[in-house]
């Protein structure tokens, strides 16, 4: 079967919607749905939604056979929609309902034409909070595996800078441990084995936070059906846990209520401890930032600092730094810890934006069970906790980023978002 090529800057060089379908055509979506046992989800019935002005609303319902099996029919035009001179793909999304525990899955995708849909089925998964001699621990199985392509599937191909190719397979999800506190995102923590000890900085002194776990996958798939359009679907698949207690944290950063540059009227919003993501820019006139300086109350050794909620604009050469610096006098600057962010490869970058490039989610409500927007790939936000080294007591603690640049410099890099800013003595 023929598989399309995507460059290595992660363009596509083909096209897969059909053009001779008509607006009043119908077409079909076909899936799987099963219990976290593997056992079908037999008379279930399944509400497919599409995204209208930011908001998902219903567009067709199926009822899943004894086998699972579910078929999903619609109109042409309830999935392409005809612009001036192209056709833009409509965002549909496909859930089950939540176990009891708070177990469920999704699917948010487009699609062209008639396609097959990735299994929906739940991660048998629960996080299992315990206790250790540094504090509560948090317990988890493995991801799910990545979605399998169909057998009438096919998939996207790489064309790397040698000649080679390499498919574009879903990509495999990870763990991830997702900490909130009063509804707001505490903490997200991913690549690490279980079970994971949150440091007590990472939990600084926020009241009832509460643990789940999370995992997604994204891909995309080709299908050339004999007699029929050519398709595609673009899909990510997300699951999820319920949600288990922590115990509250009992740190209190010098940091809380100082003064901030950016500044603001009223209380520094990355001090203020309500963890509410603040952009650093709204319209294309406003001045952009590449730092933070922080005014601690009187002057202090900093030991630690919790940056959570980062999002900056990276910079082609495939490295970033997280920096931190402090001054007595807002004039002459010590280091106080440079740590990597992200160090890849030409061709790992080329596979990261082909992958997650193809396809980004809205950044509000693309979750039907109301968790936060979970960003993967270029959107991923910074959450890091860094042990400090000073020299001396310091007044300003100063945050920025160096983002390596393809002629080898690494400025500092426009910020764009920063939920929390904590620092400890």
């Amino acid at each position: 079967m023929r598989r399309a090529l995507v460059t290595s800057l992660g363009l596509l060089a083909f096209t897969t919607a059909g053009c001779d379908r008509y607006p009043e055509d119908p077409i079909f979506a076909y899936g799987r749905a099963l219990h976290r046992d593997g056992t079908p989800r037999s008379g279930e019935t399944l509400s497919l939604e599409r995204l209208e002005d930011d908001v998902f609303t219903p567009l067709t319902t199926a009822t899943t056979e004894a086998s699972g099996d579910f078929t999903l029919e619609m109109l042409s035009g309830d999935a392409v929609r005809e612009e001036d001179y192209y056709r833009r793909s409509n965002r549909l999304r496909l859930a089950l309902p939540l176990d009891a525990d708070g177990s469920g899955t999704f699917l948010s995708f487009t699609m062209q034409d008639d396609v097959e849909l990735p299994t929906l089925k739940p991660w048998d998964a629960r996080p299992i909070v315990g206790s250790s001699d540094q504090g509560p621990t948090v317990a988890f199985p493995p991801a799910p595996p990545a979605p399998p392509v169909p057998e009438t599937g096919d998939t996207l191909e790489l064309l790397a800078d040698d000649g080679s190719t390499i498919p574009l397979l879903p990509t495999a999800p990870e763990p991830l441990l997702w900490v909130t506190s009063g509804g707001e995102l505490l903490w997200r923590q991913k690549g690490t084995e279980s079970p994971w000890t949150p440091s007590p900085y990472v939990l600084e002194d926020f009241a009832a936070p509460q643990v789940r776990l999370r995992a997604a996958s994204m891909g995309s798939w080709l299908f050339s059906p004999l007699g029929g359009e050519s398709s595609s679907v673009y899909f990510r698949q997300e699951w999820r846990t319920g949600a288990e207690p922590l115990p509250a944290g009992t740190l209190r950063p010098i940091s809380r209520g100082a003064t901030c540059e950016p500044s603001f009227p009223d209380v520094c919003p990355w001090t203020d401890g309500l963890l509410t993501p603040v952009d650093f820019w709204e319209k294309e006139t406003d001045p952009r930032f590449h730092n933070v300086v922080i005014t601690l109350p009187q002057p202090a050794l900093p030991r630690r600092a919790v940056v959570r909620g980062l999002y900056y604009l990276q910079g082609r050469g495939g490295k970033d730094w997280l920096v931190l610096e402090g001054s007595v006098d807002g004039e002459q600057w010590q280091s106080l810890a440079r740590v990597v962010l992200r160090d890849m490869s030409p061709l790992e970058q080329s596979l990261r934006d082909a992958t997650f490039g193809l396809y980004t989610e809205p950044a509000e409500g693309a979750s039907p069970y109301g968790d936060g927007m979970l960003r993967l790939g270029v959107q991923e936000p910074v959450f890091q906790d860094v042990p400090l080294t000073p020299t001396g007591p310091v007044r300003f603690v100063r945050l920025s980023v160096e983002s390596l640049m393809y002629d080898g410099t690494a400025p500092p890099a426009e910020f764009y978002s920063l939920s929390e800013l904590s620092i400890f003595e």
